[in-house]
């Protein structure tokens, strides 16, 4: 963590501080956040994205509606804080060969490994999301696959990222309001319909990549971002943008999709508003530490807990929900903490040297 990191225990301040007590502050908030999306994002999985996957809850069901309400936030929250965390220990000019190998490392090695035991579980495993004949499980790697398009996705903000801040596009924030405009702008620009087909997730890659900016400038020019009277702002925008969003959705069954200038307005006022103002909670916080891991993993669990409910015959919906839950959110950690002494699974299965 940065001695730059500016934050009280309270809020984040626009003062820079050096204090190893204010780092370790920051480096708790972000962790908590990533936990927070953990949460997110294994509800999500475990309520399934329709009416036949997951709990297969109806439409109009409070899962489905709690789905629904945070969909703006999951992987804009995960982005977002990727992006603060990579401008820490940015790329420096002469190192970003090294740079490169290692963020491939850290991202390639765990898509193509876990990809693959994914798809092998989804041919012994009845009812499994993302069944495909053997002849098309080449696709797996280089299309949207399942919940690992974001490492596709992630992969290429990454390496459009070091084209920008080799040609100083980031040095400034002038500079980078500029080039996190012309995102937004391609966000709002590239349809969306189809990006399950889309070659190595480029278009997701395209709705991820103003929050990845967005993060990177929340840190690199907090001084102008994140001063207290700009954050407030921003939180009543969230508030109002969120009030709109739920009264559209009970009301007229409208949900503006990715790439709408609804979703657009939720993830970047969210994602600032929630760095700014949420509380740290160390539980969330030590599920933050293992989030790539849960990002990776918890499919597996979530459809174990599945598997032994229905061996069961126990059919209900809340036990389904929370036992599916738990075991997403526990399992992961609980397999790295078991990989911790193997070296080679960890570097492959986890990205870790």
């Amino acid at each position: 963590m940065s001695d730059a990191a500016t934050t009280t225990a309270g809020s984040f301040q626009p003062e820079v501080s050096t204090t190893r007590e204010v780092a370790s502050e920051e480096s708790l908030r972000v962790e908590t956040l990533r936990g927070l999306a953990c949460l997110f994002l294994v509800a999500f999985h475990v309520i399934g994205s329709h009416a036949t996957s997951g709990l297969r809850v109806a439409e109009d069901s409070p899962y489905r509606q709690f789905a629904v309400l945070f969909q703006h936030l999951r992987m804009p929250l995960f982005t977002f804080l990727s992006g603060f965390v990579y401008a820490y220990r940015p790329v420096v000019q002469a190192r970003w060969r090294e740079f490169a190998g290692k963020k491939l490392s850290r991202l390639l090695l765990p898509l193509v490994c876990v990809s693959t035991l994914y798809y092998l579980m989804t041919m012994v495993v009845p009812d499994a999301t993302g069944k495909i004949p053997l002849s098309q499980g080449w696709r797996i790697y280089f299309f949207p696959y399942v919940h690992f398009w974001f490492l596709q996705a992630i992969i290429l903000i990454f390496a459009t990222v070091v084209l920008l801040e080799k040609a100083k596009l980031l040095s400034t924030i002038w500079r980078w309001l500029g080039v996190l405009v012309v995102a937004m702008a391609i966000h709002l620009y590239v349809a969306h319909r189809g990006s399950e087909y889309a070659f190595f997730s480029y278009v997701d890659a395209t709705y991820l990549a103003p929050y990845f900016l967005l993060g990177l400038g929340a840190n690199r020019f907090r001084e102008v971002l994140l001063r207290p009277a700009l954050i407030w702002l921003v939180a009543f925008c969230f508030l109002g943008a969120m009030a709109f969003y739920s009264y559209t959705m009970a009301s007229h069954g409208v949900v503006p999709g990715a790439g709408t200038g609804t979703g657009l307005l939720i993830g970047v006022t969210g994602t600032l508003t929630l760095l700014y103002f949420f509380p740290h909670l160390r539980v969330l916080a030590l599920l933050g530490a293992y989030s790539f891991t849960v990002y990776l993993f918890h499919p597996f669990f979530v459809a174990g807990s599945r598997a032994v409910l229905k061996f069961a015959h126990i059919g209900s919906t809340e036990l389904g929900f929370a036992l599916g839950l738990a075991a997403g959110v526990i399992g992961p950690p609980v397999l790295e903490l078991a990989l911790r002494n193997m070296a080679w699974p960890r570097r492959y299965l986890l990205g870790q040297r």
